[in-house]
């Protein structure tokens, strides 16, 4: 017996069409998404993979799925995309975690009444105590998780609130969690699932079931760090089950914490010892699919992190991929590697071959100045800072960015370009060395009128729009560090896996600044590294790049 929604999808015609044009009338790129993944539907396929490029209008689309099945959920990869679906779709309703809303508790006990003061305390839901364990059995609870009162958790309320309506969009943590966690909690299981930004999806879930280990925690529970191989899965183990026990027993001794300190302390060794045992019991059942990555330290020689992480993704993918109807969403996808790595069979594909964009408006110039790698002569460093100084001159009245493959190659790169140009630079990371956030260089970034954003990390996650950025330098190829060692591992095991990240990287980076119709800017790659990468593995680039990655410059 087919599922009701197959039954009503075979018996209507331009189900997901109508759909849409409640709402408005779809464009021909739309249109043709639409009109296949239909017809996919019909013929049995449930997981639908979508290559479409950015300006095609992806999230109307999976608006128009939602608005045809009826119980779904949109997943996106940030809390900042899923506040721009709310914006365009403002009666679906999102779910975001905990350390987005202000902790009832905390203010009740710290004498707050202002959640904007909270908030600005730190006093955020993830920090208060939901519940309270002793011997494995809950031994408190919240008052304010009450749905009933009128006082309710706010974190609680709009999650409550968001798996009680038909449509809600999550960010994948906070999917992951549901799926994990609370699987059969009413309105967690859902008929249809679109997932935005899919390419991003391997590393949400290595984020998702991965854990760090920070220097505070062995401070917490009297550890010597000394005492540990950190780096091997078996000394992480051992790590973790002198954790475990740490945690139980001061827990064990602060049963009733009293003020708003106490209760924060608590729930902070409380959340981390749930960490401890979950990563512990994962490592358990498959030892061998779980790599430790490189220890961190701090200037003195003090232990900083250590992260241990999943190899093969694929083995979670049953029970976080298992609603009737999955679609996966993005503009530099790839049907066969995208659904191996996975590990979800076939799929149905629907593949946007043009951009909706004037190639003229997005062109590439492929200069192929040096071939750049770890080995590169200074001569090769040398013209490639000389060509930067170059393109700079030619753009002396435009901001830019110029993307590369690591920190440390930006600064060797400042060290280069002439004080001329180099004054127009602005290297630009989540951490920088002036202490300035990437917020904070944004908006500077917004104010100058020739600024360059220099970075290794804004390969993707970043739009500058309009005057932002008309042109764009990408100096290395951002190929995965192969010092990393799970990139080492799975660079091993599968040879086309590394390549893959590879492309979608570069694809990312060439998107950052042309982000509407009438947008317009110029990518020179440098690297000859990336032409060749991408002429050699052609298959793996999605169609609607070609017109100008593989046009005559």
């Amino acid at each position: 017996m087919q599922p009701y929604y197959i039954d009503r999808i075979v018996e209507m015609q331009n189900m997901l069409l109508e759909a849409f044009s409640a709402d408005r009338t779809p464009r021909q790129g739309q249109r043709h998404i639409l009109e296949q993944m239909e017809s996919l539907l019909k013929s049995g396929h449930t997981r639908i993979i979508v290559s479409a490029p950015t300006g095609i209008g992806k999230s109307y689309v999976a608006k128009a799925v939602a608005d045809a099945i009826g119980d779904s959920f949109v997943v996106t990869s940030t809390k900042q995309l899923q506040d721009q679906y709310l914006h365009d779709f403002p009666h679906m309703r999102s779910i975001k975690g905990m350390s987005n809303f202000a902790c009832r508790q905390l203010m009740e006990t710290g004498k707050i009444d202002s959640t904007t003061m909270a908030m600005a305390k730190g006093m955020t839901c993830d920090k208060g105590r939901c519940t309270g364990k002793s011997a494995g059995r809950v031994t408190y609870v919240c008052p304010y998780k009450d749905p009933l009162d009128e006082q309710q958790c706010i974190y609680y309320k709009q999650r409550d609130d968001g798996l009680r309506f038909a449509q809600t969009i999550l960010n994948y943590a906070m999917y992951f969690q549901l799926k994990r966690y609370q699987p059969d909690k009413q309105g967690v299981d859902r008929t249809a699932v679109v997932f935005d930004e899919a390419h991003t999806i391997e590393d949400e879930v290595v984020r998702f079931i991965g854990y760090d280990i920070r220097g505070s925690y062995l401070t917490e529970t009297g550890l010597d760090q000394r005492r540990y191989d950190m780096e091997s899965v078996d000394g992480i183990v051992e790590l973790l089950d002198a954790l475990r026990v740490g945690y139980a027993s001061q827990l064990d001794r602060d049963r009733e914490p009293r003020t708003s300190s106490d209760i924060m302390r608590v729930q902070r060794m409380s959340r981390r010892l749930d960490g401890v045992v979950a990563i512990r019991r994962e490592i358990n059942q498959n030892r061998s699919n779980f790599v430790v990555q490189e220890p961190q330290f701090d200037g003195e020689g003090d232990f900083g992190q250590v992260s241990v992480i999943p190899l093969d993704v694929s083995k979670y993918a049953a029970k976080m991929f298992d609603s009737s109807i999955q679609v996966f969403m993005s503009a530099t996808i790839d049907k066969n590697n995208f659904s191996r790595i996975l590990g979800i069979g076939e799929c149905g594909f629907v593949d946007i071959k043009e951009s909706p964009f004037p190639a003229r408006n997005r062109r590439i110039k492929f200069l192929d100045v040096a071939r750049l790698s770890m080995r590169s002569p200074e001569s090769d460093e040398i013209r490639v800072a000389s060509m930067i100084e170059s393109l700079l001159a030619t753009h002396p009245n435009s901001r830019g960015l110029i993307l590369t493959s690591s920190k440390a190659r930006c600064y060797r790169l400042m060290q280069r370009i002439n004080n001329k140009q180099s004054r127009r630079i602005q290297v630009a990371h989540s951490k920088n060395k002036d202490e300035s956030t990437m917020g904070e260089i944004l908006e500077e970034h917004s104010r100058s009128h020739n600024g360059v954003l220099l970075s290794s990390s804004l390969w993707q996650g970043i739009d500058l729009k309009g005057d932002l950025s008309r042109f764009q330098i990408i100096e290395k190829c951002p190929y995965p560090n192969l010092g990393d060692p799970r990139v080492a591992a799975m660079n091993r095991s599968d040879r086309r896996w590394y390549i893959y990240k590879t492309i979608v990287r570069i694809l990312q980076g060439f998107g950052r600044s042309i982000r509407d119709a009438d947008d317009h800017a110029v990518t020179y790659v440098l690297d000859a590294a990336v032409h060749d990468i991408l002429s050699r593995n052609r298959d793996m680039v999605p169609a609607a790049y070609h017109d100008t990655i593989y046009a005559t410059n």
